[in-house]
């Protein structure tokens, strides 16, 4: 069962943690997010609360898993709130307050509490798929946008692997 909500999980298979997008493009990675921060004005793209300053929103990738590759397809502009949903594991190990992202979530989605408990269900299930697999990391998105000046990547296709549990 899918569910459409507009605040969403975004739990990222076992074998890409620690190897974010932050991490593969060091400093290209910080004017990449300021510019694109900047040109949405500092507006959380879910829920539209405009946060003034850097440390206020964060840059969110947003992948698609495909035939055994995760592939960059696009950014969010997110405030921190919207951000710890969408990283709900990390969220959880940085013993964030759950239960207030929980009405968060409930909030913005204008759902019941079971309907996101339903998410989260299925988001663990899929997380658990998907971390049972290897991946490709692509970021060709990165050149096809025209943002990052500078970067003699190519394809910019990288393996991942399963982690052992």
């Amino acid at each position: 069962m899918t569910i459409n909500l507009k605040l969403q999980l975004h739990l990222i298979p076992r074998s890409s943690f620690g190897s974010n997008l932050r991490n593969q493009m060091g400093r290209k990675w910080d004017t990449l997010s300021k510019q694109i921060r900047t040109e949405r004005d500092f507006v959380c793209d879910i829920c539209n609360r405009r946060k003034a300053g850097r440390a206020q929103t964060h840059l969110h990738e947003i992948w698609e898993y495909k035939n055994g590759i995760q592939k960059l397809i696009g950014f969010e502009c997110v405030c921190a709130t919207c951000h710890s949903v969408h990283h709900w594991g990390l969220s959880q190990i940085q013993r964030k307050d759950m239960n207030m992202l929980f009405n968060w979530a409930c909030k913005i989605n204008k759902c019941d509490r079971e309907t996101f408990r339903n998410h989260i269900e299925e988001s663990r299930r899929i997380w658990e798929y998907r971390s049972d697999q290897d991946w490709e990391l692509d970021l060709s998105y990165l050149n096809t946008m025209g943002k990052v000046k500078g970067s003699s990547d190519s394809g910019l296709v990288i393996k991942m692997h399963r982690k052992s549990r």
